[in-house]
């Protein structure tokens, strides 16, 4: 790729493109293809690669107590949840209903690792997930009752 090229890609926000373009240039399967199959390959990778940036930062950023948790990696039958109830949740209607989910159960049941899985899902959708415990979601609002400013962090954005 030209220097000059390189410099108002970058320029123009479009460095991914750049680097894209250059990873491919001695890749012999792609020259057999025409303009448009190439340009169509390039923007699929580029869009794959910044959905995939996206949804790793809105796992990092929801501070999940299991980052690696996952619906496919659950136990149904040990946790005596219903697959199908659980996939139901996983594809994000109540969220999009705006309805709340409250998950419980006594202690060991694996509360925590599920709403890390459900909200990762969450993410993978990309949605905005920020994962707090109860009682410290109570605490910051006892500790913050007088000034609302701090509280707005939770609110739907």
């Amino acid at each position: 790729m030209k220097f000059e090229l390189k410099k108002d890609l970058i320029k123009h926000e479009l460095g991914d493109f750049a680097r894209l373009i250059e990873s491919q240039e001695g890749d012999l399967k792609l020259s057999e293809l025409s303009f448009d199959e190439h340009l169509e390959y390039l923007l699929e990778a580029l869009v794959s690669e910044r959905e995939n940036r996206l949804i790793n930062r809105l796992i990092k950023g929801a501070n999940f107590k299991y980052p690696m948790a996952s619906i496919e990696s659950l136990d149904f039958d040990a946790r005596q949840i219903k697959k199908n109830t659980l996939l139901n949740l996983a594809t994000m209607g109540f969220v999009k209903n705006a309805t709340n989910l409250i998950i419980t159960g006594p202690t060991g049941a694996g509360k925590t690792y599920l709403s890390c899985a459900l909200g990762i899902e969450a993410c993978k959708q990309t949605y905005r997930v920020c994962y707090i415990r109860m009682p410290d979601l109570m605490r910051n609002f006892e500790n913050h009752r007088d000034d609302l400013r701090e509280l707005t962090k939770y609110r739907k954005k």
